[in-house]
């Protein structure tokens, strides 16, 4: 048995789920972090990135942003835009920039799992944003795979394709 049932009623829901498309301002995101801090009604921010994790690397104004954020006490968590696969943060320039600037991966979770874990973990009130952070990738309830049993990023089909050929194109 795993015990009596518990209905946490202390959730604090002030996060932000932002969907990144090409061509997106960054100055609505400062304003908006900006703001949030100011008047403390921004306590998190997750953002939906490209791929496993990707943001427009050319953008240096937005790592500084998020950093910005994270400077300001807000917890900044990246999740990815597809249906399968996790965000792999260290696997690419773009990912290590991220974590430079103190944005923490969601690995595999869904928006749904992302937003309720941490407005489960920020409404305790006990807990840090790096406690929190250290516990994005924590799994609670099962919400989360464990970043060593993730699969490794996968090739294009087409080198995938020419390696089953046994020809390179590189």
């Amino acid at each position: 048995a795993r015990g009596v049932l518990r209905v946490h009623t202390r959730m604090d829901t002030r996060l932000l789920a932002l969907r990144l498309v090409p061509g997106f301002d960054d100055n609505i995101l400062m304003h908006t972090i900006t703001a949030g801090a100011e008047s403390g009604s921004l306590r998190a921010l997750v953002l939906q990135l490209y791929g496993t994790g990707n943001a427009p690397q050319v953008k240096e104004d937005f790592i500084n942003c998020l950093k910005k954020a994270t400077e300001l006490g807000i917890l900044v968590v990246a999740s990815t835009q597809c249906h399968k696969g996790s965000v792999m943060m260290g696997h690419y320039a773009t990912g290590k920039a991220l974590e430079s600037a103190g944005v923490v991966s969601s690995n595999d979770m869904t928006l749904e799992a992302i937003s309720c874990k941490i407005a489960y973990l920020l409404g305790r009130g006990d807990l840090s944003n790096d406690e929190i952070a250290n516990l994005m990738c924590v799994s609670m309830r099962g919400e989360v795979t464990h970043t060593d049993a993730l699969p490794p990023p996968p090739f294009s089909s087409a080198f995938e394709r020419a390696s089953r050929k046994g020809r390179y194109y590189y």
